[in-house]
């Protein structure tokens, strides 16, 4: 008796609706990547990647040892560098992670931090993870940032700053 239960519940099993397979996730690696977005026919941006993992189906990919150099004009004005990062292929933003420095070459500041998200449509850097700004004669250092990419423009949150050089 015990079998024929056994028989009738397999059978029953077998006739029920299945889950679905398990899709194939569709990945290309691509070796030294090199990516840009312009705006109105000017350079805005240039990512290099020495490899990334496009998962189409994610629309990412991943970023290994990931630099981006912003432009004003034909010039560049500021470059990052990480140890990894992500770009979403659909708005194009970028985030970037681990050893995160933010070079701004025009006034010579650098920004560190450990989680940094550009974000393509606002065309600033964003980050809830703690920062430090160095600038010529001070050194802010702080929770949560928004700035430009040039890095003119920087608003830390929950900061504390320290001013370095001779009083008057």
């Amino acid at each position: 008796m015990r079998t024929a239960a056994l028989a009738a519940l397999i059978s029953v099993a077998a006739c029920g609706p299945r889950a679905p397979l398990p899709r194939e996730e569709r990945l290309q690696t691509i070796d030294s990547l090199s990516l840009s977005q312009s705006v109105g026919g000017r350079p805005g941006w240039t990512l290099h990647a020495r490899l990334a993992h496009l998962r189409e189906d994610e629309k990412t990919a991943s970023l290994e040892s990931p630099m981006m150099e912003f432009y004003r004009g034909a010039a560049v004005v500021s470059r990052v560098t990480a140890r990894s990062g992500e770009i979403f292929t659909d708005t194009h933003d970028v985030r970037l992670s681990s050893s995160v420095v933010v070079n701004s070459l025009d006034d010579h500041s650098i920004l560190e931090t450990e989680q940094l998200l550009y974000s393509s449509r606002m065309a600033r850097f964003h980050t809830e993870s703690a920062v430090v700004v160095r600038r010529p004669g001070a050194v802010i250092r702080g929770e949560g940032m928004e700035a430009t990419p040039d890095l003119s423009e920087i608003r830390i949150f929950r900061q504390r700053s320290m001013i370095t050089g001779n009083p008057r």
